[in-house]
């Protein structure tokens, strides 16, 4: 497959539109307006913060569960049990968008009164991005963990075969004059989303060697031999290879992100016990494509003066910054520095063209006309400037 020219690829476009965009869908599709709010704000946030697949393109996650009947956009997060640090929800099977948020909210109230609060969930689907719920604390003055599992993405360490989870892993610290520090990753070398987008723009894995050739047990760069496209999805696609870990030590923080996401939670599903492989979710599930979820929220200005919290992370992150560079580089970033800069910036974030044809046709199905819903945002927008 010849590799399409980088300008196919990726284009720029303006990121409250989209955040439009992804309410008016989820309106249309039946959801309440709190529950819009919460998928539009965490799909937005991957768009604005950089993460081109925990954007628009993680939209299909809910999209396609939603579909096949698995997710119940009717449903409302539910707290079922709670103690004076800690509270537990029930997903209902509704979007993991709406659970976090929900979730995040809670523990935030809890830390406020006693320094430290957690929020666990269970049953729920995709909840895109995690640094929209870390970040949402740290904009607090707070400082965020979180995680969940996912379907199962990955091999354990020497295996052939997917058995854990994809689980992203954030924590977010609030800063002072300087950065924030943002830390938002995953628990695994590539995700369905690396494996996908490799495969489609006809290139290696950028992640190098992680496909475990399911026959021979080899590792492999080659997404094409192993990709089936699911009809309808850019993002979502069914893959016959495991993903491999790199390093033992990823290995086990994907192992510390299923005792917190899962161990811990009552009645939540294991990864191992997730409905498999990817293409199963093109029919309805009776679990939500997320087992368990764990948000830990820490209000450092219970345990000091938030003044000189905020001046030993300025001196941290100046003396992170400031450290002598090695040839060839131009400046040292702390952990999702740029992200934050782009956050903040507003502009035009860079979307996947693949990901947004086939949000288009999702949009379609739901009854909107995207271009004429495009005229009408900047008419609206005009009018308000």
């Amino acid at each position: 497959m010849s590799q399409p020219a980088q300008d196919d690829l990726r284009f720029k476009e303006d990121p409250d539109f989209l955040e439009h965009l992804y309410r008016q869908v989820w309106l249309r599709n039946g959801a309440s307006v709190e529950h819009a709010d919460a998928v539009a704000y965490a799909v937005s946030f991957g768009d604005r913060f950089g993460k081109i697949n925990q954007g628009l393109g993680v939209f299909e996650a809910i999209d396609i569960t939603f579909q096949n009947g698995t997710l119940d956009i009717k449903a409302t997060p539910e707290l079922v049990d709670e103690g004076p640090t800690w509270a537990i929800y029930e997903g209902h099977r509704s979007s993991g968008h709406w659970v976090l948020n929900t979730a995040t909210r809670k523990a935030m109230e809890i830390a406020s009164r006693m320094g430290m609060g957690m929020a666990l969930s269970r049953n729920h689907n995709d909840a895109g991005c995690f640094g929209a719920y870390t970040t949402m604390a740290m904009q607090a003055g707070m400082v965020c963990i979180a995680t969940n599992n996912s379907l199962r993405l990955v091999a354990p360490w020497g295996g052939r075969e997917n058995m854990m989870s994809g689980a992203p892993f954030s924590a977010a610290s609030p800063g002072g004059e300087e950065t924030p520090i943002i830390m938002d990753t995953a628990a695994i070398e590539a995700y369905d989303a690396d494996v996908s987008e490799a495969y489609f723009a006809g290139t290696k894995m950028q992640a190098g060697k992680v496909l475990v050739d399911p026959d021979t047990g080899e590792l492999s760069d080659d997404p094409a031999p192993f990709i089936e496209v699911l009809d309808g999805y850019a993002r979502l696609a069914d893959n016959r290879a495991a993903t491999a870990f790199n390093s033992p030590k990823l290995y086990a923080l994907n192992c510390l992100t299923e005792v917190l996401s899962t161990l811990i939670v009552p009645e939540a599903t294991i990864t191992p016990d997730l409905p498999h492989p990817i293409a199963a979710w093109m029919d309805p599930q009776p679990v939500g494509s997320v087992g368990g979820s764990c948000v830990l929220v820490i209000d450092p200005s219970k345990f000091g003066p938030m003044a000189g919290m905020m001046d030993r992370s300025d001196r941290f992150v100046r003396a992170v910054k400031g450290a002598k560079r090695r040839p060839g580089v131009d400046e040292i970033f702390m952990p999702g520095e740029r992200g934050w800069k782009q956050f903040k910036d507003g502009g035009p974030v860079e979307v996947l063209r693949t990901h947004w044809d086939a949000f288009k046709d999702t949009a379609t199905k739901a009854g909107l006309d995207v271009e004429a819903e495009r005229r009408a945002f900047l008419a609206n927008k005009e009018e308000v400037s």
